[in-house]
C-alpha cells in the first residue's frame, strides 16, 4: 500500500490494505522520521517559534499515533497471531521513542522558553498545548539525572509489554473457555436450557456447528454470558458459567494457569510504584492525579466513601427485597451471587410488568441508529448520513461508516463496529483513528472508531437490542461526538486529547440520559411483530424500572473504584516483595474493600482483578473513580434539559456543544463545566437521577 492510503487528510483511511507487514514498515519509517525531526529541532541554533518547533513535532506525532493506534485497534477488533507479532515486535521501539522524546532535556528547555514567549491571552490554544507538553516532560522525567531517566525508560518499556500481555491473556482465556451442552438420543439438550433467549440459543447452535459439535456451545462473550446468568432457569448452568467467567485469566481458570494474569498484576504494580518514586511521588495514585481533576488520592477516597454511605442503605434494601422474593419462589435455596441476576429479573418483571428480553423486540438496530441520529440532530444541529460503498477499506464486512455534517460541512466520520466476535475484545469503547487538525490546505476531519459487542446477526435477520444496549450505544456515541464536534486546531487539544481523564466520561454519560426519554424511545422503536412504537404506558414501565437495583449498581462501581485507588496508593512496600506476596496484598485489599463497601458476599474464586482490563491494560489506573465523578458532572448538566421542550433543548444543546464538546482540551474541564452551568458541580442531580434520595 502507499502511505497516502492510510495517512490521508481528506478521505477515509484504508484498513483492508493495511497488512501486518505494512504496519511494521510504517512504524519503522515514522519512528525514524520522528527521531530525525527531534534532532533537527534540538540542533537548530536559530531562534525557535511555533511553526519551526511545535508544528513539525505535532505532524510526526500524529503519524506515529495514527499507525500505532491502527495496530492496536486491529488487535482489539480482529486479533490474530500476525497483528500480535507486529505489536510485540514494535512495543519496545515505540515506547523507547516516546520516552526518549519526553525525557529530552533540550526539548524540555526549548518548550519552556517557547511558553514564556506565547501569551495565554493572545494565543490561548497554543499556550495550553505548551503547558501540557511541559507537564508531560516533567511526568516522564525530563528533569531527572541520566541514571534515573534510564531506570524510568526501562520500566516504561517493561510496563507496556506487561499490559499488552494482560490484554492478550484475558482475550485468550475468554476464548478458551466454553460450555458444551450435547443432545440426547431424542435430539433434545442433555441439560435444561429453559429461559435462555432464543437468539442466544441460535448463536450457540451456530457456534456448535462451527466446532462440529452436535448441540450447543456457550461462550463467555457478553452477548451470551449475560442472558444466561439473567434468564436461565437451570441453576447449575448459571453456576457453571458464573464460575468460569469469574476465574478468567487466573491459575484456577478452566484452562489452568496458561493465561494467568496474577503475577502480571504484581509486576505492573511494582513498576508503577517504582515509576512514581523515581519522579518524587509517594505512590502511582499521586502521579496519576497530576493529569486529572481530583487534587489527591485521599480526596478520591473521601468522595467514594461519601457516595458509598449514601448508596449502601439503598443497596442493602434492594438485596433484602431480592432475598425475600427468592424465598417466596425458591424457598429451599440460599441466595447466591449466581442467583441474584436471575431472581432480580423475575422481581423486576413482577414489579414493573416488564422484561428486558421482551423489550428487545422493540429495538431493531437500524431504527435505533436513526432515532439516535435524529436526537443528536435536534440537540446539536448536526446530521449523520451513512457512507455507501466503503466495504473495501474496512477490516470487517459488518462495519458501517457514517458521516457527520454540520452547517453543510463535513465535521467527521464514525466507523461503527458493533457486533461480538471471537477475535474481538469484550466491552464497548471508542478509539480515535484521526483527529481534527488545521493545516495549510484546510482542516483534517476527525474519525472516531465506535466498538460494541452486540449479538451477531443470524442470517439476514435484523439485530434487536436490549434497552441496556441502547444506553451503551448512546454512551459510546457521546464519546464520539466529543471527538468529532471539536473546533480546536491543534492535535494535542483536539477532541478528547488533553481532556482530564475524570472528565472524559462527561459527554458520554450526558448523552445516555436521552435514551430514557419518551420522545427518543418512540422514534427509535418498532416492534418486530406488530410494527408499533413504544407507547406511553410501556415507557412509564421502562422509566419506573430505571432505578431498579441502582443502589447495588452504585456500590459495585464504588467497589471497583475504591479497590483501584487503594492498590495504587497503599502498597508502598511492594517493590521489595516477591510477585506472589504483592498479588496476595492485592487480594487482601479487595477483601477489605468488599468488607467495607459491598453488601453481596462474593466467593473467594471471584478473581475479578485478573480481568480488570480498565486499570491493567487501559487508561483508568488510579482513575476508575472517573466514572462516578463524571456522572456527577453529567447528571448536573442534564438536569438543565429536564422538562424542556424541543426548542429549549436545542438552545441548551448549542450551549453544551459550544462550551464542552467543541472545546476539547483547550482549557481545564472544570472551566468548561462552569461555562455551561454557571457554577460549581453538585452531586444532588446524580443521586436524584439514580433514586438514591429518600422521598
Amino acid at each position: 500500500m502507499t502511505r497516502d492510503a492510510f495517512f490521508c487528510k481528506e478521505w477515509l483511511p484504508n484498513y483492508k490494505l493495511l497488512s501486518p507487514n505494512d504496519i511494521d514498515e510504517l512504524i519503522a519509517e515514522t519512528i525514524s522520521d520522528g527521531r530525525l525531526i527531534v534532532k533537527k529541532i534540538c540542533d537548530n541554533e536559530q531562534p525557535r517559534n511555533w511553526e519551526t518547533t511545535v508544528q513539525p513535532i505535532s505532524q510526526i506525532s500524529e503519524k506515529i499515533h495514527r499507525i500505532w493506534g491502527a495496530a492496536n485497534h486491529l488487535s482489539s477488533v480482529a486479533d490474530s497471531t500476525e497483528i500480535r507479532g507486529v505489536i510485540n515486535k514494535n512495543l519496545e521501539q515505540v515506547s523507547s521513542f516516546w520516552t526518549d522524546f519526553s525525557q529530552n532535556k533540550s526539548l524540555y528547555k526549548i518548550f519552556s522558553n517557547l511558553r514564556r514567549g506565547i501569551s495565554k491571552t493572545a494565543h490561548p490554544q497554543q499556550h495550553k498545548v505548551l503547558c501540557d507538553y511541559i507537564r508531560d516532560f516533567e511526568l516522564a522525567g525530563a528533569h531527572l539525572e541520566n541514571d534515573a531517566q534510564r531506570d524510568f525508560k526501562k520500566n516504561t518499556i517493561e510496563l507496556n509489554k506487561l499490559t499488552q500481555k494482560f490484554s492478550e491473556n484475558l482475550l485468550d482465556s475468554t476464548k478458551a473457555t466454553v460450555i458444551t451442552v450435547g443432545l440426547n438420543k431424542d435430539g433434545n439438550p442433555i441439560k435444561s436450557l429453559e429461559g435462555i433467549p432464543e437468539h442466544v440459543l441460535e448463536l450457540s447452535k451456530k457456534e456448535a456447528r462451527k466446532r462440529s459439535v452436535d448441540g450447543y456451545v456457550f461462550s463467555l462473550q457478553p452477548p451470551i454470558y449475560h442472558p444466561i446468568i439473567e434468564y436461565s432457569s437451570n441453576r447449575s448452568l448459571r453456576f457453571d458459567i458464573y464460575c468460569k467467567y469469574a476465574r478468567r485469566s487466573s491459575d484456577i481458570a478452566e484452562e489452568g494457569a496458561v493465561f494467568d494474569n496474577s503475577l502480571i498484576i504484581a509486576k505492573i504494580l511494582k513498576l508503577r510504584y517504582q515509576q512514581a518514586k523515581i519522579l518524587g511521588f509517594s505512590n502511582p495514585a499521586e502521579l496519576s492525579l497530576k493529569t486529572k481533576m481530583a487534587n489527591s488520592p485521599e480526596d478520591v477516597v473521601v468522595f467514594l466513601k461519601k457516595l458509598a454511605k449514601k448508596a449502601k442503605p439503598f443497596a442493602q434494601k434492594e438485596l433484602d427485597e431480592i432475598n425475600h422474593y427468592s424465598n417466596r419462589i425458591e424457598s429451599n435455596r440460599k441466595l447466591e451471587p449466581w442467583d441474584i441476576p436471575f431472581i432480580s429479573e423475575k422481581l423486576k418483571k413482577r414489579r414493573f410488568a416488564i422484561d428486558s428480553e421482551e423489550l428487545r423486540s422493540y429495538f431493531p438496530l437500524g431504527k435505533v441508529l436513526s432515532g439516535l441520529f435524529e436526537t443528536v440532530k435536534d440537540l446539536f444541529g448536526c446530521e449523520i448520513h451513512r457512507e455507501q460503498d466503503v466495504t473495501d477499506i474496512l477490516w470487517e464486512q459488518s462495519v458501517q461508516v457514517f458521516k457527520v455534517v454540520s452547517e453543510g460541512e463535513t465535521t467527521g466520520y464514525f466507523f461503527f463496529d458493533l457486533f461480538s466476535r471471537e477475535e474481538k475484545r469484550g466491552g464497548a469503547w471508542m478509539d480515535e483513528c484521526r483527529s481534527r487538525i488545521k493545516h495549510n490546505n484546510g482542516v483534517q476531519s476527525p474519525i472516531a472508531l465506535m466498538n460494541c459487542n452486540f449479538s451477531q446477526p443470524i442470517g439476514h435477520k435484523d439485530v434487536y437490542l436490549t434497552h441496556d444496549e441502547v444506553v451503551t450505544l448512546f454512551h459510546e456515541f457521546g464519546h464520539g461526538l466529543h471527538h468529532l464536534l471539536t473546533d480546536m486546531n491543534y492535535l494535542e487539544i483536539s477532541g478528547i486529547s488533553g481532556v482530564e481523564w475524570d472528565a472524559v466520561e462527561l459527554p458520554s454519560q450526558f448523552l445516555e440520559n436521552f435514551a430514557w426519554e419518551y420522545e427518543t424511545l418512540r422514534k427509535m422503536s418498532k416492534h418486530r411483530d406488530t410494527g408499533l412504537t413504544i407507547n406511553r404506558e410501556i415507557f412509564e414501565k421502562i422509566y419506573a424500572a430505571k432505578n431498579f437495583n441502582s443502589g447495588l449498581q452504585m456500590i459495585r462501581q464504588i467497589e471497583f473504584a475504591l479497590f483501584d485507588i487503594l492498590i495504587h496508593k497503599d502498597l508502598s512496600d511492594c517493590e521489595f516483595l516477591d510477585d506472589e506476596q504483592v498479588y496476595r496484598q492485592v487480594l487482601e485489599i479487595l477483601e477489605f474493600v468488599r468488607g467495607e463497601i459491598s453488601v453481596i458476599k462474593q466467593p473467594s474464586f471471584v478473581l475479578f482483578p485478573n480481568s480488570f482490563s480498565h486499570i491493567f491494560d487501559g487508561g483508568y489506573a488510579a482513575g476508575y473513580y472517573s466514572y462516578k465523578w463524571a456522572e456527577v458532572l453529567s447528571a448536573d448538566c442534564y438536569a438543565r434539559f429536564e422538562g424542556k421542550n424541543k426548542q429549549e433543548k436545542s438552545i441548551l444543546g448549542d450551549l453544551f456543544k459550544k462550551e464542552i464538546l467543541s472545546k476539547g482540551g483547550s482549557r481545564e474541564a472544570i472551566a468548561s463545566f462552569r461555562a455551561f452551568m454557571g457554577r460549581e458541580p453538585k452531586p444532588d442531580a446524580m443521586l436524584k437521577h439514580l433514586g438514591l434520595v429518600n422521598p
